[in-house]
C-alpha cells in the first residue's frame, strides 16, 4: 500500500487523467491509498453526471459542483 505522505510531497505521479480537461491527478484509490481526495467533496447530483465520463480532477469537480447550484 502506498504511503498517504507520499502524495502530499508530490512524490507520486499522476495516475488518473481528467475526462473534461486533461489534466494528471492522483487518484488516492488507484494510487493504492485507503481514500481518495474525491471522497471528502459533495456527490453531484445524478443530472451533474456525464455518462462513459471517469473521475475529474479537483478544478473541473469543482466547477461541475458550483454548476449543481445554477438553474438547469
Amino acid at each position: 500500500m502506498t504511503d498517504p505522505s507520499t502524495v502530499l510531497t508530490g512524490q507520486l505521479r499522476p495516475v488518473e487523467h481528467c475526462s473534461e480537461c486533461g489534466a494528471g491527478f492522483v487518484c488516492g484509490y488507484a494510487a493504492g491509498l485507503p481514500r481518495c481526495w474525491c471522497a471528502s467533496q459533495p456527490l453531484l447530483p445524478a443530472r451533474r453526471i456525464v455518462p462513459d465520463q471517469h473521475c475529474l480532477c479537483p478544478a473541473c469537480l469543482k466547477k461541475r459542483q458550483a454548476a449543481t447550484q445554477a438553474p438547469d
